[in-house]
Parts: structure tokens; sequence; C-alpha cells
């Protein structure tokens, strides 16, 4: 669409003609544009639908140098969604634990887009490193060919399958917006994302974590990258589906019975004694497998000392199975990892020996649910649980025991709790003066 300037209207002077280019939006192409010089700055916007959307985007360009802020790349006109998450992973990504999951997440818009793709590798983390505690960068991000296909680890390839087709209608959600600029997204599309993904029966928590990456990426634009066009965040006030991820699935001893048998016959004989490990020692499957060097553990004091876990550095207590297991992992030199398998390795191995075994619904996290548990029934200590999972609140700790209506039972008749037969690692703290027990009743935690 052109506009033509009325004939009965005069033809202003050249000079007021180059004022007017200066100060005001005009026509540029198919689109308006303004052009401004600005305390030794050139200012330019371009491509906007009308001449006040055109003065907008040149008001924040000015307000931005006012605050000495000039703003980074392209702006939000001219930056799509897929190119504002690449370029935010490669500055973010590497300071963060969870850079290999939003890698795969951020993936995802660029194999849509055509984008190259983000390739996370694990840097060796040195002692007297600069950062948070004492640690520099986690990971090296780097930029690879672009392919449509996913490298998917052996014995997933199935699982993979099944998704792709049953995430047909997300994925061109995801393409969509891959290509749309950043100042164009608007809620009601990133709400459409969140509907299809829930129809496609994606659990909330993925869901939530997908919204997090884009309200973070789109605050990242707004407050470091100084597009200050983006006002509001389209990634806020969405409908989001209620997570409910809480999980009171424990291994019971019969099933751990079972279970042994089954791990024992895995072709790799690092499962076995690292899934021993996990189940006596409450860690996620990540601490020993990313954080874990031989070097970290201390056989005098009978502990791992994880110098940068989830929750920062703490000490894991290890009881004699826990001991044993390290023991049939083999001890190297102080550099190599105790454990020497991929979580993709570990994860295939744990789901084909849950089958021999005919166990269903157990996760590898449960082996820290059923940790945390069998430790407050042996012990009724909310401190000693607290300790050995490492937990920074009672509230966070609470999710982890599970004690059921059987184990009250239990307890009211003197009886073994089944989760308090396994570990013999810990015993119960005796009382202080006067033989009066120092155990709090976990019961009691709140009040504690």
């Amino acid at each position: 669409m052109s506009i033509k300037q009325s004939p009965s209207v005069p033809k202003p002077a050249a000079s007021t003609q180059r004022a007017r280019a200066v100060a005001t939006p005009y026509i540029h192409g198919k689109g308006w544009a303004m052009r401004r010089r600005y305390k030794g700055h050139d200012l330019f916007v371009s491509g906007h639908k009308t001449a006040a959307a055109a003065q907008r985007e040149m008001n924040a360009l000015v307000h931005e140098v006012d605050h000495h802020a000039k703003p980074a790349g392209a702006g939000a006109s001219k930056t799509t969604l897929a190119q504002a998450l690449q370029d935010y992973a490669l500055e973010r990504l590497p300071h963060l634990k969870g850079a290999p999951q939003e890698a795969r997440r951020i993936n995802n818009y660029l194999r849509a887009a055509g984008l190259r793709l983000l390739q996370v590798t694990a840097l060796k983390q040195v002692a007297d490193a600069p950062g948070k505690a004492g640690l520099g960068a986690y990971y090296r991000v780097e930029l690879v060919a672009h392919t449509h296909e996913r490298v998917i680890p052996n014995g997933l390839h199935q699982h993979r399958k099944a998704q792709l087709s049953a995430n047909a209608g997300t994925d061109r959600r995801r393409a969509a917006l891959a290509s749309t600029y950043m100042a164009d997204i608007s809620r009601a599309q990133l709400q459409k994302l969140v509907n299809r993904m829930t129809i496609e029966k994606n659990s909330a928590s993925t869901i939530g974590l997908e919204r997090s990456l884009l309200r973070v990426v789109f605050y990242h634009a707004f407050a470091i990258w100084g597009w200050s066009e983006l006002q509001d965040n389209p990634a806020t006030q969405l409908k989001m589906p209620k997570v409910d991820n809480s999980r009171s699935r424990v291994l019971s001893h019969d099933e751990q019975k079972l279970l042994d048998a089954a791990l024992h016959d895995c072709r790799n004989a690092m499962v076995a004694p690292t899934m021993t490990l996990l189940r006596e020692t409450a860690m996620r499957a990540s601490e020993p497998l990313a954080n874990a060097t031989w070097g970290d553990v201390d056989w005098e004091r009978r502990v791992i000392k994880l110098r940068d876990a989830k929750g920062g550095k703490r000490d894991v207590p290890l009881s004699p199975p826990a001991i044993q297991a390290l023991h049939a992992l083999q001890p190297g030199a102080d550099h190599e990892p105790v454990v020497r398998i991929s979580y993709e390795s570990m994860r295939a191995a744990w789901r084909r020996a849950c089958e021999r075994a005919g166990i269903k619904d157990l996760k590898i996290h449960d082996l820290r649910h059923t940790a945390a548990t069998r430790m407050a029934l042996k012990t009724g200590n909310v401190f000693l649980v607290k300790a050995l999972t490492g937990h920074k609140t009672m509230e966070m700790l609470a999710r982890y025991v599970n004690v059921t209506a059987d184990d009250v039972v239990n307890v009211m008749h003197d009886k073994d709790t089944d989760a308090g037969q396994g570990s013999e690692g810990v015993e119960g703290v005796e009382g202080g003066e006067g033989g009066a027990s120092n155990v709090i009743p976990f019961a009691m935690r709140r009040r504690a």
C-alpha cells in the first residue's frame, strides 16, 4: 500500500524535507521508518506497520541512550525468537547447571528455524577457578551444523518415535513461533502453544519448563540487551496446567531383592553398584555421575564430598552397603569419576531390569525417596534425614519422606517396618543425660 501526497498541498522546501526526515516517521519500502541522530548515536528504525509504531520504537531508543544503555543486537523488531534463543544460549548456558536440558529445549526452536544447533560439553572444574563456589563456567557451548534429526541414545529410538507422533501439533506451533520476530509474539500465541502441549498430554512440569525458558529469554532481552520495546513479557500470566509432581513411590524390600538380582544380570557390571550407591546415599543420579571423583571420597570419614551439587557443596554420608558399592565400582585415580557410565545407558539398563523383575512405576529418582523414608523410619530423627538428603528446608524434605499407614501400624505393634529393614549403616541416636532419647519424632518435623 502506497501513500500519495495530495497535489493541492504545496511541496515543502528541500531543507524542510530534510528536517522532517530526521524528526518524523516516513514511508520506507513497505513500512514506516524513522531516523535520528541523538547524543552522537545514529538511531534508525524501520519496517513498522504504522507511523506511531515507528515513533514508539524511536522513543524507546532515545530512552536507552539517555540511560547510557545502547541496545544489543538488532532489537526485538528484527530478531526472531529462534535467533534470540540462540544468542541467549551462547551467552548464558555456559554458567547454568541445567545447560544440557535447556539446550535440548532451545534446539527444538533452532531446528525448526533451520539455524545451527547447540552442542554442550561439560568442562573440568578447577577448585581455584573464579566464580560461584570457586567454579568458573560449567559447560562449553558451541554451534554445530543444523540437522533435522536428533541424536537418539541406544534403547530410546522407539520412545522418540512415539514422542514425535504425539507432539506433531506442538512442533508446528514451535516452528511458527521460531520464525516470528520477538516484538510480534503475543501472549495469545504462547497460550496456544501451552494449550496444544496440554492436549498432546505433555506433563504439567514439561510445559512449565518450556514456558519458563521463554519467560527468561524475553526478560533477558528486555533487562540485559536493552530491548525496551518489550515492555510486556508475553510468557507471563498464561493459563498453565497445575503441576502435581509429588511422588510417594518407595522401593519395598521384597522388590529390592528382585531388582538386585535383575541388576546383577546387566551386561555392564557398573550398573548394580551404582544403583546401590544411589539407594543408600539418597544422592540425585546426576551427583555421582557428574560431580564425584575418587578424590572426593573420604574413606576415613566415610563421606563423599560433593563440591558443587544441585543445592551447593555438601558431604554425603556413606552406609556400609554404600562403601561396599564404592569398592565394587573399582576405585581409581583421584581425578577419575566415581561412576563411569552415562545417564542414558544407566536409565536404559534400569528400565530393562525393572521389566525383568516385574516391577512397575519405579523411577531411578524414587531411590532418593526410598533412602529418605528408610532413614526416617529407622531413626525418627528429622535432622539426620535432612543431613542425608541435603535439603535446605523442611518443606522440601517432607516431599521425600513417604511414610504409609502400614509403617505406622508396624511401629505401633513393635514390628520392623518394611522400610526399616534395609540399610545397616546407620544406627539410632542414643539419648543424652539421664538416658533420655535425643531422637525427634518425624511427625513433629514442622514444630522442629
